[in-house]
């Protein structure tokens, strides 16, 4: 996303997608909504962030070398704006905690789960999907025949959720996957979900937090970008190996409902690529080296306090 921000100012929306030595490849239908209008306060705003980035004396960004190598090594050569300053990993941040603060129904549900073998599904707490996407969510996840813990919102950010389940996914739905599923419409910890053993896989709208909070706990992703800058971040999850991204599936504003059997399809594809696996094994494994004593993260403030102090 720094990479978008920092070419933007010079880009035309008629010039379609960016692409930056050949290294990095930002397709125009990523971008976004706001930055497609060119009378959005967003857009400006985006425009004039960008134009201020090289009066910095270094800009920290929460991510690591292994998730994003390229973009951070054309970030930090001039080949994505000359005089730009240091682009300074300091990623994963380190959890606020990692148990959670306090019992929970669904905590205890986590701890009854077999190692590995639970999907978390969340989309973050700001937006909502219609009904009729979350009806076929709900059977897209029963239909896949896996274990998952289900974090539902039906309402928009600020707004209480006050919709029975069974409204919303239709009737018996509970009762059909008790054991193997959990639907909650309560707010959760989510970085300790994450972390937990029992979870392997995580059904997400890649708010760029998530896709942190998931490689630094080895969680394999299906992405499903909603808004914003999460359709950016959702290419970032294909392009590291964290998971897998079906391009074709809507988002907020555009026309059309992903089907439970797409959903079931592409969740099995996550479960079953042990390519995935093996990759989302290797960046956990980078990101705590990023976070440990001689790290990236710890090397990166050093030299970002010399910076400001010289």
């Amino acid at each position: 996303m720094l990479a978008l921000c920092a070419v933007f100012p010079s880009y035309s929306l008629s010039s379609g997608d960016i692409d930056i030595a050949g290294v990095i490849k930002i397709p125009s239908f990523t971008f976004p909504q706001p930055l497609h209008d060119p009378n959005h306060f967003f857009k400006t705003q985006f425009v004039e962030n960008g134009k201020a980035l090289t009066l910095a004396s270094g800009i920290l960004v929460n991510t690591f070398s292994a998730l994003e190598p390229k973009v951070l090594a054309a970030l930090n050569s001039g080949q994505v704006l000359p005089g730009l300053p240091p682009v300074i990993p300091v990623g994963p941040l380190p959890p606020a905690r990692k148990q959670p603060s306090w019992p929970s129904p669904a905590m205890r549900w986590l701890d009854e789960q077999p190692e590995r073998s639970v999907i978390y599904v969340s989309f973050g707490s700001r937006t909502a999907m219609s009904k009729e996407q979350i009806r076929e969510l709900g059977a897209g996840l029963e239909m896949s025949g896996y274990r998952f813990f289900w974090v539902m919102k039906s309402k928009k950010v600020d707004r209480e959720d006050k919709g029975e389940i069974e409204e919303l996914v239709g009737e018996g739905y509970v009762k059909r996957v008790e054991g193997r599923g959990l639907v909650v419409m309560d707010w959760v910890e989510q970085e300790v979900i994450l972390a937990h053993r029992a979870v392997i896989g995580f059904l997400s709208h890649c708010g760029w937090n998530s896709m942190m909070e998931a490689s630094a706990a080895g969680v394999r992703v299906l992405a499903w970008p909603r808004g914003g800058d999460q359709r950016v971040n959702a290419a970032v999850v294909a392009a590291s190996g964290l998971g897998i991204w079906p391009e074709e599936w809507v988002w907020e504003g555009e026309e059309g409902v992903v089907v439970a059997e797409e959903i079931a399809k592409k969740l099995t594809e996550l479960m079953e690529d042990n390519g995935v696996a093996e990759r989302v094994a290797n960046l956990a494994e980078e990101a705590a080296a990023a976070v440990a004593e001689g790290g990236s993260l710890g090397n990166g403030l050093a030299l970002f306090r010399r910076k400001v102090i010289i």
